[in-house]
This record gives structure tokens, C-alpha cells and sequence, in this order.
């Protein structure tokens, strides 16, 4: 399985991205003149810590190790074609290993495999979550990245999508109890109008940022795979900082609640006394 995802980039993305954020197959073109060959380099020989998730630990850990050894000093490494390996352990059970493994081939690199698998990883950073999605909207986010993390834009975005629409659908049924509300003008409006009808019943994030859905809609009807690749990191966390408001307002919200039921049952024991 290949793609032909091109990503010109200044610097070299780091460790973390290029081991368990971006995509199978996603292409770095590197050059000489844009000094990638020490960045290669050191990418290959240091061992870099990786903030990430340990599917066997179920945990948030920190990935160590990750140096390779070459046979060389720094100034005397090309960007001539190779493969190479990055192993590295999980700080909590060393014997949780990862394997990343990489081409450079026509100063092009790439991630070709790894274990384990970019889903496995990524399961575990959206199980919290689930507090705050339902099951489908939760499988969908499951799909969207699963799709990403091989190489398919398009699909991804469809996901995320509709994950945004049914936010704004939860929304509306919430304002529609509001006195005043006028369905029909709600309806009528286009999705940023909506939204900002919505205002009081969604995560400022979303409200504020309510570009998104257009950026979706592109990546969906206009955009090609390549390019939603690329853009595929920003919507993602844009998607995430909306549902970790939505998380935050609902942790907020129990405990508010818990409060409440505490102090009515003190208020009750002092009258008592």
C-alpha cells in the first residue's frame, strides 16, 4: 500500500509527529539546502521522549529509548536512500515496546509500519470521551481517525463532520425548550447562523470557531485526499478542544449538582439541630 502524500516542510516534524500523529505513508520531502540532513540525523540517533498512550498499560505514558545507531558522524550522513528503525519502550513496563519503521528513498521519508498500530494508540486517547458522546458518535470519531491514520482524507472528514452536526443537533433540541424559539428561523439559516443562535447551549470553542464546518464541508465535497491529509491534524484538535469543553462543562455540571445535594442535606441536619 502506497500514497503519494506530499508534504513540503521547513523543519523536520518531530519525533512525536512523525512516530504517532501523522499518517502511514505521509511523504517529507527533505533537501540538502533546507538543512534536513542533521535533522535526519538526529531524528535517527537521539533518543526523543514521546508523550503518547500505552494500549497495554491503558495509560497515558512516556515513550523512552528511540536512539539508532549509525556508523557515522553527523557530518558525513547523506540523504542518500535507506530504511531504519525507531524502537522505543513505555516508561512504566519497558517490555511494552513500539516499532516505527521508516524510508527515505529520493529524499522523500516516510513511515512504511509500525506497532502498534496507529488505532490501537489512538483508541486510547479518545476514551475519555466517552462521556460525552453517544455510541455513534463515538464509533464515528473511532472511523475518522482509523481512516487518517491509513492514508484516507476524504472519509475522515465525513466523520468528523457529522460529529460537529450532531453536537449542533444536540444543541438545538436543548435552545428549542427556550422560550422564543423560532424553529423556522433556525431552519432557515446556514450553519455559522445556526451556531450562533445556538451560542448559549454550545462549547465556546465551537461557537468561536465555527469555521470549521466550512473547512469540513471543503475536505468533503472539493478537496483531495493529500490535501486533507495535511489539514487533517488541525481539524482533528479542533474537534477534540470542542468535546474537551463539552467534557469540562459536564464534570463541571455533576459536581455542581453533588454540591447542591450536599448543602441541602447540610442546610436539613442544622434545622434539625
Amino acid at each position: 500500500m502506497s500514497s503519494e502524500n506530499d508534504e513540503i516542510t521547513e523543519d523536520l516534524p518531530t519525533a512525536a509527529e512523525l512516530c504517532v500523529t501523522r499518517s502511514l505513508y505521509t511523504v517529507f520531502k527533505l533537501s540538502r539546502a533546507g538543512g534536513h540532513e542533521y535533522q535526519l540525523y538526529q531524528f535517527i540517533t537521539s533518543n526523543q521522549q514521546i508523550d503518547t498512550f500505552c494500549p497495554w498499560c491503558a495509560q497515558p505514558t512516556v515513550l523512552l529509548g528511540g536512539k539508532t545507531d549509525l556508523e557515522m558522524e553527523s557530518h558525513q550522513f547523506d540523504l542518500r536512500d535507506r530504511t531504519f528503525e525507531k524502537r522505543y519502550f513505555c516508561s512504566r513496563h519497558h517490555d511494552h515496546e513500539f516499532y516505527f519503521y521508516f524510508r527515505l528513498e529520493k529524499q522523500a521519508l516516510s513511515k512504511v509500519g509500525q506497532t502498534p498500530s496507529m488505532a490501537d494508540i489512538e483508541q486510547g486517547h479518545i476514551q475519555h470521551y466517552r462521556q460525552v458522546l453517544d455510541r455513534s458518535n463515538y464509533q464515528e470519531l473511532n472511523r475518522a481517525l482509523g481512516l487518517a491514520s491509513h492514508g484516507v482524507g476524504i472519509g475522515s472528514f465525513v466523520y468528523l463532520r457529522r460529529i460537529f452536526e450532531r453536537l449542533v443537533e444536540e444543541a438545538r433540541v436543548e435552545g428549542s425548550k427556550k422560550n422564543g424559539w423560532d424553529e423556522a428561523a433556525y431552519q432557515r439559516g446556514r450553519m455559522d447562523e445556526k451556531i450562533l443562535l445556538l451560542r448559549d447551549f454550545l462549547p465556546e470553542f465551537l461557537v468561536e470557531q465555527r469555521v470549521l464546518y466550512g473547512i469540513m464541508s471543503k475536505g468533503v465535497h472539493s478537496l483531495d485526499e493529500e490535501t486533507c491529509l495535511a489539514h487533517f491534524p488541525v481539524v482533528r484538535t479542533g474537534i477534540e478542544l470542542i468535546l474537551d469543553q463539552k467534557l469540562a462543562l459536564d464534570q463541571q455540571r455533576k459536581k455542581m449538582d453533588e454540591a447542591k445535594k450536599q448543602i441541602s442535606n447540610v442546610q436539613m441536619q442544622i434545622k434539625k439541630d
